[in-house]
């Protein structure tokens, strides 16, 4: 059933192209649109719609399966829009426009007691049917959206904030070592200073103490040699 059904709502593009050229002259085409507003109603859905940027979306075949397993699975008994969809899908190849196409498989199903007003009811149901995974669809969006995209913006924000906090540290911290390492290089001047004024204190002292220091040696060698 399910293959039947994507038949009736995705067509392959050589089949697409076929269906064009077995279309009538299209002056027909367009004098018959004129006298039934039926003919703007949209072709099946392609299997694919290329898109310039994959943000913009496409149509997904995996994804009209699924919407359409669930169409199948809420079939309604007898003669309604699916058959009637069927019925104008072995229409499709035939060489008439595409109004006398819609009339010519309403009087099949007139044949079976349907009316419009049953077949526009029907495609109310299975547009409900559609409605309904949609909401599903978009409440299983918004929890993998909050969990993947805004729990994640979340935790970018909260990095954001701790980067910024640790960077002013780092800042912080930056301008205490370079205070610090000019301290260290002007004490390293003093340092220097001192160790250089201590030293020449300290060879002063030396030089002044050994030209004392002789003066008494050479005095007690003198005393002892001249006062005996």
């Amino acid at each position: 059933m399910l293959k039947n059904l994507k038949s009736l709502f995705i067509v392959d593009d050589t089949e697409e192209e076929t269906q064009k050229t077995s279309e009538p002259k299209k002056n027909a085409e367009t004098k018959s649109a004129d006298d039934n507003p039926a003919s703007t109603i949209p072709p099946p859905v392609p299997k694919s719609v290329p898109s310039s940027s994959s943000s913009i979306g496409a149509i997904d075949t995996k994804i009209v399966e699924k919407l359409l397993q669930a169409i199948e699975k809420n079939n309604l008994e007898g003669f309604d829009y699916l058959e009637y969809k069927k019925s104008l899908k072995a229409l499709e190849k035939m060489p008439m426009d595409e109004a006398t196409k819609y009339r010519s498989a309403f009087a099949t199903a007139s044949t079976m007691g349907v009316t419009l007003d049953k077949l526009l009811q029907t495609v109310d149901f299975y547009v409900g049917v559609l409605d309904k995974e949609n909401e599903q669809f978009l409440g299983a969006f918004k929890s993998q959206f909050d969990d993947k995209v805004s729990g994640r913006e979340r935790e970018i924000a909260q990095f954001e904030s701790i980067i910024k906090e640790k960077s002013e540290q780092i800042k912080k911290l930056t301008e205490e070592i370079s205070k610090h390492q000019q301290q260290i290089t002007e004490l390293k001047a003093k340092v220097e200073e001192s160790n250089s004024k201590i030293n020449k204190t300290q060879n002063d002292f030396k030089m002044s103490y050994d030209h004392l220091k002789s003066q008494f040696e050479e005095d007690i060698i003198k005393m002892k040699q001249y006062l005996k």
